[in-house]
């Protein structure tokens, strides 16, 4: 008995991946000494059965499906019998897709997914093509020559040194005393935009600017004034204007599903002269909340009282958010932001997000969406719902945690590179190719331990926060964590997607978890060497089109070599990342037999019929061949590449 399916092999589903709703899908099943192959769909609340027919010849048996008309996801698995026996096939436990497996109950099959999307715009060639980086505005640098005078809400405390470390001040019950401040300002970004162009910088997205009385502005006191410790509207423009001039856009951060507790909407301590939601059930906001029990029960972001959820629904809120023509999300744009990240995505309603997109749109077809999602967004489920992110109306790109938890994963050795390939082809198949060319390919965030300190290996798990807080990379755990460091930034430089900097890792900047990842920007105290790297690859990138645009297939290899092929047009470049830090490895293909190759980090040609690279480093190669040469006669490379050589002119 034989039976095998791949999801990702052309030969036995065509077309590859996510589609438009519409298309027909040829699925097919290699097999011999089984019978009545049947497949099995599952699409909203409807079930088909459909029988697979022999080809003349071969061992393949196969049926082509016309997929539904809506947006969704289609599922499916295989049912066929053998030996007197009935069996199941599907894809593996881990729902990733690919190659399957045999089951022998029909109990809990994991299915196949195609992702059914409906065909809208393309995402605008600035952001796909480009490099971003992300500021903690309050952190990120001082003005030498301020025209604004910070000014700070009560229970603030403005460092005097720039070098000193973040610090929550708590009070017994957990809750900030005080918040602390460097005083890093909207003007202060203006003045190092140079300095972000030297990174071939082309998106700056910026944490909340919005006023609030807190230094991470997550709980929004006012959306539609600049928080007075960072600077005003004319400075945000010009900001903006500024940014434009060297090619940057700026995309902010929209905090929508909660305000502040201590804001102009809800206005809990009267600080505000309008009258608040918790100040009187006449107030022009109290529509916006969820009170249990007038005022002091309400609603909250995970039970955190100062952050009040609102009601994403009500008609006034989502007026004031996006639909009226002096909402925020259009006087942001009106201003010169050129799109928005939507913080906790899986939060807000999906009409809410497509409602928003829309609005988004009609401002300028330029504008970028961005959703902060942790997971798979193509199936995420959240609060029991399957959200709707890809189906063409709503995301244009979504942060790719998923991309730094795997090959964190891989450079720790917690996974072998072809389980890495696994995870990345399972967000290749399901995501719509614009989602998928459009990720937000992070290494580490605000709300993440900072990418040195995890690739050094070290646990904080059981250190306190006075430890976390002090603690310092020895030379031998810096020196290993940059090595590693290199390797996974120049992955994120050459993988499909849009490379997120977080602002200081190119620095070298070390920190734990929220607030120690939070820290200043190094000004003066720079790794040279490090920063040196990041301006070799973040160039590397920005001129090869293929890194940017192409498609992307990955190479079976040793669990320690990770390779990839980037493929655009007819352009190829051989992507090689040795994770070992003792062991040299080589790479022998016979797709690379006779095939000549630049060494576009050393600028050196080589032969590539065996190519060995040194320990925790990396080789990437522009082949001296067309796509089309070197792929010719080659049978024993199937699945994407027949699809990237058919489609040169895409």
């Amino acid at each position: 008995m034989y039976f095998r399916h791949d999801s990702f092999d052309l030969k036995l589903r065509e077309p590859f991946g996510a589609i438009p709703t519409g298309s027909s899908v040829t699925i097919r099943v290699e097999a011999h000494d089984v019978m009545n192959i049947r497949l099995q769909t599952f699409y909203r609340n409807s079930e088909h059965w459909y029988d697979l027919k022999p080809e003349n010849g071969t061992d393949l048996f196969s049926v082509t499906l016309q997929m539904p008309s809506q947006p969704g996801l289609l599922w499916y698995h295989f049912q066929f019998e053998a030996y007197n026996h009935q069996y199941q096939y599907g894809t593996q436990g881990d729902h990733l897709g690919g190659e399957g497996e045999i089951y022998t109950s029909r109990d809990d099959v994991p299915s196949y997914q195609i992702t059914l999307f409906d065909k809208g715009r393309s995402v605008p060639s600035w952001y796909k093509d480009g490099i971003m980086y992300q500021i903690f505005p309050d952190r990120f640098a001082r003005p030498q020559h301020p025209t604004h005078q910070p000014s700070f809400f009560p229970s603030s405390l403005v460092h005097g040194d720039w070098h000193d470390s973040p610090h929550y001040f708590r009070n017994q019950d957990g809750s900030i005393d005080y918040w602390d401040y460097f005083g890093g300002t909207l003007e202060g970004i203006i003045e190092k935009l140079d300095y972000l162009k030297s990174l071939n910088v082309s998106i700056l997205y910026l944490n909340p600017i919005f006023e609030a009385n807190s230094n991470h502005k997550y709980n929004t006191a006012d959306y539609k004034i600049i928080a007075r410790e960072f600077g005003d509207e004319d400075i945000f423009i010009r900001l903006c204007a500024e940014a434009r001039k060297r090619g940057i856009h700026v995309i902010l951060d929209g905090v929508f599903n909660h305000t502040g507790d201590d804001s102009i909407y809800f206005n809990k301590y009267g600080r505000f002269p309008t009258v608040g939601a918790y100040q009187s059930k006449d107030s022009p906001y109290y529509s916006w909340y969820r009170f249990s029990n007038y005022p002091d029960q309400y609603d909250s972001w995970w039970g955190i009282g100062n952050m009040p959820d609102v009601e994403e629904n009500n008609p006034a809120y989502r007026d004031y958010i996006f639909k009226g023509q002096n909402s925020v999300i259009r006087k942001w744009i009106r201003d010169g932001a050129s799109g928005w990240r939507l913080d906790v995505a899986d939060e807000l309603p999906d009409d809410f997000i497509a409602d928003l997109k829309t609005a988004l749109l009609e401002e300028g077809e330029d504008n970028i969406l961005i959703g902060e999602v942790w997971e798979n967004a193509s199936n995420k489920v959240s609060y029991g719902v399957q959200r709707q992110y890809f189906m063409g109306h709503e995301l244009d790109a979504v942060m790719n945690y998923p991309f730094r938890q795997t090959f964190n994963d891989f450079l720790l050795y917690n996974i072998s590179s072809k389980t890495a390939i696994r995870q990345m082809m399972s967000l290749y198949e399901t995501y719509p190719k614009e989602q998928f060319m459009s990720n937000m390919n992070l290494i580490d965030s605000h709300d993440r331990a900072r990418a040195l300190t995890v690739l050094s290996g070290v646990d904080g798990k059981n250190m306190t926060d006075a430890e976390k807080e002090a603690f310092k990379l020895n030379s031998k755990q810096r020196s290993l964590a940059i090595k590693r460091l290199k390797l996974l930034s120049l992955i994120q430089m050459t993988f499909p997607g849009v490379p997120c900097i977080y602002y200081g890792d190119e620095a070298g900047c070390e920190g734990f978890e929220d607030p120690y990842n939070r820290g200043t920007y190094p000004w003066g105290c720079e790794d040279k060497s490090l920063l040196k790297w990041y301006e070799a690859i973040t160039t590397l990138r920005c001129k090869s089109k293929t890194l940017t645009r192409g498609k992307w297939y990955p190479i079976k290899t040793t669990d320690d070599l990770l390779a990839y092929l980037r493929v655009y047009k007819q352009t190829v470049i051989l992507c090689l990342f040795n994770r070992s830090d003792h062991a040299f490895v080589t790479l022998k293909h016979d797709l690379f037999r006779g095939v000549i190759g630049r060494d576009m980090l050393n600028h050196t040609w080589e032969k590539l019929d065996g190519i060995t690279v040194l320990p925790l480093s990396a080789k990437i190669y522009r082949l001296q061949t067309t796509a089309k040469k070197l792929f010719k006669d080659r049978n024993e490379i199937q699945s994407l590449l027949t699809q990237i050589i058919d489609n040169e002119n895409e």
